[in-house]
């Protein structure tokens, strides 16, 4: 008896546990997003696609509401509500920017017929955030979503690879360092060498020697220095060289230029008194630097160039007047040499460092070219005619190396007892890579931090920085995760195994600012084990944290 009565309970509750399934099931809601109207300028055109593509990420709900993107387009309800296609819900909208303001217009139709409009202004550049209030305003008004839009409070915590300066994250991340302030590194998260009394110009991190190893090169102003990182933490010395006495080092990239398995070292150097180039190539094979080529009087550097994408030696002239000449070339091998190739499909204001292409992926469909600018904001542009699509607000790099330019009209000369000239900074490596095979790659370059530079255009001494890493959300580049500040002035950064244990690091090359009480200027490497153990590939794109400026 007491066995029948147990086994009809456990009966009724799985009976009562299907139809809670079954009512959770037919209580999720779903939508179609279709292509906006786009009332402005040719260059924000993709927004019609690129704005229901953000907004169902931020609508996506598990169990709530879920979402597609449709084809068709809507100008009205009854073509909207035509577009249904069996959802419950078809949405579209309109964009109207004027000068610097943009209006978006967001609208729903449901299978009776309901309709529902909001709209919503804001400046061009925090365009985002009008989409996100919108986005809020249909969660709750028509899908009945209780809190914001998007995925984070549904799970109790955003999905993401690496938590962005907040708390609360119990899943995944790629570095413990990444997720907030204030932790030290006594957990293994971060490495440190010792201090190096040199102040740094660039430094990379590869296998120079060819042993299977990596190694460390620092430049400075005017030599070449290389390390092993050893298991006690400190950098090794094997060797250092100086380049050239009278020219000033520039930028240092690596390429297995002969194709032995071995990096070699591309170094580019200017004249302090005319700014006229030479670049060097170095080896290290049987750990000692030699010059594999001779020197050439260009601007070299090595792009990644598309389709491909595989290190491409690259070269650019000097102009008088206006610093770099124009176009810039593949290098190919000529004797014992390197001279100009073909020319490369660049945009204007382009030279062989500012540049780096973000190859399509998941978020976005097509190549991407990222310039940095001389007031270091970055562009993007897109396509075979590199249009313009997006220009950050917010400034990056950062790098203290720079070489000063007098600018005059050709012909006449500088008169520099009166003129103050300008001066190039050197940009940072634009490091474009897919960490954890993801599908997604991101830009990964330095944020300076400083109140000084914001009032003194010359002051570098950035006592803080941060490493973003920044990703193509179909509108701008939004960020997906950046470290916590780091104290010192950011020379460089690199993506390699520095310690040779088998996990890759995110390498940054600091020194000493000033401010921090140190006498000469040092400089130190500290490292970032990046555990891609524990990245899920399905995370969401994280849509919260965009601008877009594409006619500055």
């Amino acid at each position: 008896m007491k066995f029948a009565m147990r086994l009809a309970l456990m009966a009724c509750l799985m009976l009562f546990a299907g139809l809670q399934a079954t009512a959770a099931q037919a209580a999720q809601k779903s939508f179609v997003l279709l292509p906006f109207t786009v009332n402005a300028p040719q260059s924000y055109s993709y927004l019609s696609k690129a704005l229901p593509s953000s907004l169902l990420g931020k609508l996506n709900r598990p169990g709530v509401a879920q979402g597609s993107v449709g084809s068709a387009k809507a100008t009205s309800a009854a073509q909207a509500k035509k577009a249904l296609g069996g959802a419950d819900y078809a949405i579209w909208g309109e964009v109207n920017i004027v000068g610097n303001d943009g209006t978006i217009t967001l609208h729903s139709v449901d299978k009776a017929g309901k309709q529902w409009s909001k709209t919503s202004s804001g400046p061009v550049s925090g365009l985002n955030s009008t989409a996100q209030q919108l986005a809020n305003a249909l969660a709750s008004e028509v899908l009945g979503m209780g809190g914001a839009a998007g995925g984070r409070a549904a799970s109790g915590g955003r999905s993401s690879d690496i938590i962005v300066n907040e708390t609360g994250q119990n899943q995944a991340y790629l570095n413990p360092q990444f997720r907030y302030q204030g932790a030290g590194a006594s957990d293994g998260s971060r490495l440190r060498s010792q201090r190096i009394p040199e102040a740094m110009v660039d430094m990379a991190v590869a296998d120079f020697n060819g042993d299977g190893q990596n190694e460390v090169a620092i430049l400075t102003d005017h030599k070449l220095m290389m390390f092993k990182w050893g298991r006690d933490g400190k950098l090794n010395p094997l060797q250092e060289i100086t380049i050239n006495r009278t020219n000033a080092n520039f930028s240092m990239r690596a390429m297995d230029l002969n194709r032995d398995g071995a990096q070699d070292l591309v170094i580019a150097t200017y004249d302090e008194n005319d700014n006229r180039p030479y670049s060097y190539f170095y080896s290290f094979k049987g750990n000692r630097l030699k010059e594999c080529s001779k020197r050439i009087p260009y601007f070299a550097s090595v792009m990644k160039l598309p389709p491909n994408f595989a290190p491409t030696l690259v070269g650019q002239g000097w102009d008088s007047v206006n610093l770099f000449g124009r176009g810039v070339y593949a290098l190919q091998k000529s004797g014992d040499s390197y001279s100009p190739g073909q020319r490369i499909n660049l945009p204007e204001g382009a030279n062989v460092f500012n540049c780096a292409w973000i190859p399509a992926g998941r978020g976005n469909k097509s190549d991407q070219l990222i310039m940095l600018t001389p007031e270091e904001r970055i562009k993007v542009f897109q396509g075979n005619g590199n249009t313009l699509i997006h220009t950050t607000m917010e400034r990056f790099s950062g790098s203290a190396a720079g070489m000063d330019h007098y600018k005059g009209m050709p012909g006449l000369g500088v008169d520099k007892t009166y003129q103050l000239p300008s001066r190039y900074y050197a940009p940072m490596r634009l490091i474009v890579a897919d960490i954890g095979n993801t599908g997604e790659n991101c830009l990964i370059i330095n944020k300076p931090i400083s109140t000084a530079s914001q009032f003194f255009d010359r002051y570098r001494f950035f006592p803080q920085g941060e490493i973003h890493a920044l990703f193509w959300d179909g509108v701008g580049l939004a960020l997906k995760w950046k470290t916590r500040r780091i104290r010192g002035s950011v020379a460089q950064a690199d993506l390699a195994d520095v310690n040779n244990d088998g996990i890759i690091d995110l390498v940054v090359g600091l020194n000493s600012s000033p401010s921090l009480g140190v006498g000469g200027r040092q400089c130190i490497i500290t490292a970032y084990p990046l555990d891609v153990t524990k990245m899920d590939p399905n995370t969401p794109a994280d849509m919260s944290d965009f601008e877009i400026t594409p006619n500055n």
